[in-house]
């Protein structure tokens, strides 16, 4: 847990540019839950909700 953590960091700091005393002070669980967002098209999608959007 403690590597994800410093990873989640580490992408802040490199890749978006966050302080590392600014990305101390957030919230650590919301600010995992945006670090590790994905784009629509790579998210799970339940089973059941897909066949009924297709009509089945």
């Amino acid at each position: 847990m403690v590597e994800d953590f410093d990873y989640n960091e580490q992408q802040a700091l490199v890749d978006l540019h966050i302080l590392p005393a600014d990305f101390e002070d957030m919230d650590y669980y919301r600010t995992n839950e945006v670090l590790s967002a994905k784009p629509r098209d790579k998210r799970a999608v339940d089973p059941e909700a897909w066949l009924k959007s297709l009509g089945l």
